[in-house]
């Protein structure tokens, strides 16, 4: 039904005067194409803003310039190849493809928001990978910039700690460092400044899309169940942590220092990094979920095309829906290997999981102050 609806509607591109069964099929096409994106991710976009090119379609504060709602519109059938996941290979995605998948957030796993838990997941492991790469390289922890947060013992104190003491440390190659500290300042910028700045994201899609590296994207039913129970046991020594760097830092200090980490980062309570997120001036709902809704759009009025609507051809591109069947098949045969998906992680799941248990908050969150300090 898709493909016909659209070859009888483009057929009006130059006039707005459609019929209300014209009307539904639009509206149907829209909601269709939009579908996958998560809420509160975009506006919330009806038929007028396309056919208005209202500044709300027009400019989404939190997408780049070059990939707008005109661009995922106009490609969303070259999105929606190999189940709409982020794809290394050049050949077989572009570069923009790619970074509109990660932007619109299509992707559970290649993404810059803490909402699914393999991105959670994945935070945790990077940033317990990189206070014990520190803990090694230095030979002693460091401290909250001058101001010592003692050792304290919270209730859960051994509750996470790996079962298996045996494990060595493993070094990580210099590349992996890099990798992984680009990530996680992509992610700090994507929860502070989602619509100011996308340097730090730009940077890191460059480094993922052209090198070896890649975030966690598989872990076994075991290893799920642990990550989980890890989770929960850490958030509540977050939560204990922050408390003490705030009472010891002082209020200003610890908001300019810590606060950008909570929510994105690291787990804690919303009163624990909410100031910070005051200060900036920035958008936030959720558990560090950008609310784009009541969001004001820059004014992009001279912006409309005075020779045409380009929204309104993008949105009649050609494009069929994925059916369930067919977006099982093609993310099964895209985790099965028969495209170039993934690329090597840092680290054995084994050890990156070990290190997640074994790291405490006070070793993790000095560090976290000394590298990332903007």
């Amino acid at each position: 039904m898709m493909p016909t609806t659209t070859v009888v509607l483009a057929r009006n591109t130059h006039g707005f005067d459609f019929d209300d069964s014209k009307k539904a099929e639009l509206e149907l096409l829209l909601k269709t194409k939009l579908q996958g994106v998560p809420n509160h991710h975009l506006p919330s976009l009806i038929l007028s803003d396309i056919l208005d090119q209202t500044p709300r379609a027009l400019n989404i504060a939190n997408i780049p310039s070059d990939i707008q709602l005109q661009f995922f519109l106009q490609d969303r059938a070259a999105i929606d190849n190999y189940a709409g996941k982020a794809i290394k290979d050049d050949d077989k995605q572009s570069f923009d493809i790619t970074r509109a998948i990660w932007f619109y957030r299509l992707d559970e796993a290649h993404q810059f928001q803490r909402f699914h838990d393999i991105v959670r997941w994945n935070t945790a492991i990077y940033v317990a990978l990189l206070a014990q790469h520190s803990k090694v390289s230095s030979k002693k922890y460091a401290s909250h910039s001058e101001v010592r947060v003692v050792h304290h013992g919270h209730s859960s104190k051994d509750s996470h700690n790996p079962r298996n003491t045996k494990d060595t440390y493993k070094p990580l190659p210099s590349a992996a460092i890099r990798f992984i500290t680009q990530y996680l300042t992509a992610i700090i910028e994507h929860h502070n400044t989602p619509t100011s700045s996308f340097a730090a994201r730009e940077s890191f899609l460059r480094a993922w899309k052209s090198g070896p590296w890649d975030l966690f994207t598989v872990f076994g039913g075991a290893q799920k169940k642990l990550m989980k129970n890890t989770m929960k046991v850490l958030s509540k020594d977050w939560e204990a942590e922050l408390a003490i760097a705030k009472k010891q830092m002082g209020k200003e200090r610890y908001e300019w220092e810590v606060g950008k980490f909570v929510g994105g980062l690291i787990p804690g309570r919303k009163d624990q990094g909410v100031g910070a997120w005051e200060r900036r001036g920035e958008e936030k709902a959720r558990d560090g979920d950008i609310d784009m809704e009541n969001a004001a759009p820059k004014d992009q009025g001279e912006g409309k095309e005075s020779d045409g609507n380009g929204l309104l051809e993008a949105l009649l591109s050609p494009y069929v829906s994925h059916t369930k069947h067919t977006e099982k098949q093609a993310e099964a045969e895209t985790r099965g290997g028969m495209t170039a998906v993934q690329g090597t992680p840092v680290i054995d799941m084994r050890y990156a999981i070990t290190m997640v248990q074994r790291m405490k908050p006070e070793d993790i969150l000095p560090v976290l102050i000394r590298l990332f300090p903007e």
